[in-house]
C-alpha cells in the first residue's frame, strides 16, 4: 500500500514539474516575443506610405512614376515585400504599388480582416486616400486574384488591365479536397508554434530555419532580415490565420456572387507549368499529377472571365511564378502598361 502511494506521489511530482516547466516556458516565450517585436518595429520602419482607412493604417510600398499604376496584390498571408525583387524593373517604366493587407507587413491589423472583399475595399480606400489615381493595372497572385476580381467588380472603370498569376479559383476548395486539409494543417501548426521560442532559437544561433525560409522567397539580400522579422510577428501570424480561414469559407462565395465576370477588361492569366521534381518517388509524382489535373483546368476557366483575355503557361515554374520566372511576369505586366499608354496616346 505504501509503495502504491509512493508511486503515485512520484507521478504527481513529475506531472507538476512538467506543468510548471510548460508554464515557465510559455512565460519566457511571451516575454522574449514582446521584447523582439518592439525591437523589430525600431529596426524595420515602413519603406512606403501608410494611409488612414478609417482609424487604421494601410501600408502601400510605392515606386516609380507615370501612368498607369501597377498595383500588386500578393498571395495568402503574404506581405507586399515578397514581390520587392520585381520593383526595380517595373518602376523603371511606371508607378508601382505593393499592397500590405490588414495585419500583414506594415499595415495595422483589423478585427474583421481576412476576407477578400474586405481587402479589396481597404485597397480602394487606401489608393484614394494616397491620391494614387487610376487607371490601374491590377496584378493578383494566388489568393490575391480573388481580391483583384472583387476590386474590379466594384470599380471597373478604374481598371485598365488585370494579370492573374496562378490565381485562386472559387471552385478549388470544393474540387481539391486536399487543399482544404493542407490549409487546416498549416493553421494548426502555426497556432501551436511558440513564436518567442522560435525567435530565441534563431537569435541564439540554435536554428537557421527562419533564414532558410526567407532565402527560399528569393528576396533582395537587404530585405532578408525584414522578412524574418515578419515571420516572427504575432500580428502577421494572426492575419495569416484569418486569411486562411476565409479562404476556405467566405471568399469563394464572395467571388462567385460579386465577381462572376470581368466584362471586357484586358486579362492575362499566367499559370504554373512545373517540371516533375527530379528524384521524386512515384507517389510524389502521382500526387503532383493529380493536383494539376484539377488545377490546370481551373486556370483555363479563369480565361473565360473576360472577352479580352489570353492564357500564358509559365514553363518550369511552380505556384510562385514571380520567383521562378520573374522575367516572364514582368514582361506580361509591362505589355499591359505599354498597351494602356498607347491607347491613351491615340485618344482611346
Amino acid at each position: 500500500m505504501n509503495r502504491s502511494i509512493g508511486s503515485r506521489g512520484i507521478i504527481v511530482k513529475a506531472l507538476t514539474g512538467l506543468v510548471a516547466g510548460a508554464i515557465a516556458g510559455a512565460a519566457m516565450s511571451a516575454a522574449y516575443q514582446t521584447y523582439g517585436a518592439r525591437r523589430d518595429r525600431r529596426r524595420f520602419p515602413p519603406p512606403g506610405r501608410t494611409v488612414d482607412v478609417g482609424g487604421r493604417r494601410i501600408h502601400l510600398w510605392t515606386a516609380g512614376t507615370g501612368s498607369p499604376t501597377v498595383v500588386i496584390v500578393p498571395g495568402l498571408g503574404e506581405p507586399g515585400l515578397n514581390w520587392a525583387a520585381l520593383l526595380p524593373e517595373l518602376a523603371a517604366e511606371s508607378s508601382v504599388v505593393l499592397y500590405d493587407r490588414a495585419g500583414l507587413g506594415w499595415s495595422d491589423p483589423s478585427p474583421w480582416a481576412g476576407t477578400a472583399l474586405g481587402a479589396a475595399r481597404d485597397l480602394r480606400r487606401a489608393l484614394d486616400e494616397a491620391g494614387i489615381a487610376p487607371p490601374y493595372v491590377l496584378v493578383g497572385h494566388s489568393a490575391g486574384g480573388n481580391i483583384v476580381r472583387l476590386f474590379a467588380a466594384e470599380r471597373p472603370g478604374a481598371v485598365a488591365a488585370i494579370v492573374l498569376v496562378d490565381s485562386s479559383h472559387p471552385e478549388q476548395i470544393r474540387l481539391l479536397h486536399r487543399t482544404r486539409a493542407a490549409i487546416a494543417r498549416e493553421m494548426l501548426r502555426s497556432r501551436l508554434t511558440p513564436l518567442g521560442l522560435r525567435r530565441l532559437a534563431y537569435d541564439a544561433g540554435w536554428s537557421d530555419r527562419a533564414r532558410r525560409e526567407a532565402e527560399a522567397r528569393r528576396l533582395p539580400p537587404t530585405l532578408l532580415s525584414t522578412r524574418i522579422a515578419f515571420d516572427f510577428s504575432d500580428r502577421q501570424r494572426r492575419a495569416d490565420l484569418r486569411e486562411a480561414a476565409a479562404a476556405i469559407t467566405v471568399n469563394p462565395v464572395q467571388v462567385r456572387r460579386r465577381a462572376p465576370s470581368l466584362g471586357a477588361i484586358p486579362l492575362t492569366v499566367v499559370s504554373a507549368g512545373p517540371d516533375e521534381p527530379p528524384g521524386s518517388d512515384e507517389k510524389a509524382l502521382a500526387e503532383q499529377r493529380r493536383f494539376y489535373s484539377v488545377w490546370s483546368p481551373l486556370q483555363a476557366d479563369l480565361v473565360r472571365l473576360s472577352a479580352n483575355a489570353e492564357h500564358v503557361v509559365a514553363e518550369h515554374a511552380g505556384h510562385h511564378i514571380h520567383r521562378d520566372r520573374p522575367e516572364l511576369v514582368v514582361r506580361v505586366i509591362l505589355d499591359h502598361v505599354r498597351r494602356v499608354r498607347a491607347e491613351a496616346g491615340r485618344g482611346g
